[in-house]
């Protein structure tokens, strides 16, 4: 009888302990399980919380009454609601999106050697990848102009998954199209090729972005006459009707990368497009490339009856470089993959016209 009157008042003694001490610490049954908030949550596991918490003192010891069978430290059993915690998993509050916040969802588009035609005319894939482009890619000077007729687009800083009012373009060139076209340029470089990067920004004037990029390229053309390749380097803007932004990316190497998207004019019967043969037959050759080494970078090729300046040059591109859910680090880290399948499709190109 004694030792059971001792064994409840050892137990009552460590609940209320336990009790004390929790509650000090902020933490009750109640309050400690209810931390979360939809939508994002973060784990804390119980013991990360307990070992924050003083420790408790010993139990006093039962003097006289205490016999052989009392054990010298305090039996755990004493504290029968501490596994309760112990198993639970505790959680914190992240921010959560405002109630007119819009989402940012990310998604993998198709990719492989495809094409989306939105065009009249017919394409053959396979007469594109047989054709080698009429690319002079010997001799001294620049071979490759990047120009952005869309400057200023940007992309999704905050990496959250919603947005409220954020901002899809900026004139700080450390933000936009500027600064991924320097990533694009210095990776070419370092690959053997002589680059020239426009960094003029041609959309103040939304409407006369291409009238004053075809202006531009048109100089750049007449001074470097070596040049072979025009890149106009661009952001996508994927966002429906519903205003929910989309985040083409794909895992290379462990890094989450923006997929990238050839939009390819081929000219229409008011505007005709001489070169549109030679400048697809290009991209599907570096399409090629990119799905042989890195499978899913490349978005399908999206075909429409338009110019986009293309007809310039026999090796001229409109790259998509992911879109506006994107982040910086996403493109970027798109711009140096597509540089290096780039290359090896030019360095494929030159070999066979030699």
């Amino acid at each position: 009888m004694l030792k059971l009157k001792l064994a409840i008042l050892c137990s009552a003694l460590g609940a209320a302990i336990t009790g004390v001490v929790l509650c000090c610490s902020g933490i009750t049954p109640t309050t400690a399980l209810s931390y979360g908030v939809a939508p994002q949550i973060r784990s804390l596991s119980a013991r990360a919380i307990t070992e924050a918490i003083p420790a408790l003192p010993s139990l006093p010891q039962q003097g006289a009454e205490a016999t052989e069978d009392s054990p010298e430290e305090p039996s755990t059993e004493a504290f029968a609601s501490l596994p309760v915690f112990e198993a639970a998993d505790f959680t914190v509050a992240v921010p959560k999106a405002p109630d007119d916040a819009n989402a940012i969802v990310t998604k993998k588009y198709a990719s492989s050697l495809s094409i989306n035609n939105s065009s009249s005319k017919e394409i053959d894939i396979d007469a594109l990848l047989n054709h080698v482009p009429d690319l002079d890619l010997s001799g001294e000077g620049p071979k490759i102009l990047i120009v952005h007729t869309h400057t200023t687009e940007c992309y999704n800083e905050t990496g959250q998954d919603w947005y409220t009012d954020q901002p899809t373009r900026t004139t700080d060139n450390s933000r936009n199209m500027v600064h991924m076209g320097e990533v694009l340029s210095q990776a070419l470089t370092e690959r053997g090729y002589g680059v020239i990067h426009c960094q003029k920004r041609h959309d103040e004037d939304f409407n006369s972005s291409y009238d004053r990029s075809l202006e531009t390229v048109k100089e750049y053309l007449k001074k470097y006459p070596s040049i072979a390749v025009v890149i106009d380097l661009h952001r996508d803007s994927l966002i429906d009707s519903q205003g929910t932004k989309y985040r083409p990316t794909v895992t290379v190497n462990g890094v989450e990368t923006a997929q990238v998207m050839f939009l390819m004019g081929v000219g229409n019967n008011t505007y005709p497009h001489p070169n549109w043969m030679e400048n697809l037959s290009l991209a599907a050759r570096i399409q090629r490339e990119a799905d042989e080494t890195y499978p899913g970078l490349m978005r399908p090729i999206l075909i429409r009856g338009l110019r986009y300046n293309q007809y310039l040059s026999k090796g001229a591109l409109l790259v998509e470089l992911g879109g506006c859910g994107n982040s910086p680090a996403e493109a970027e880290a798109a711009a140096k993959l597509f540089a290096e399948v780039c290359v090896n499709a030019l360095d494929r190109i030159r070999e066979e016209l030699e």
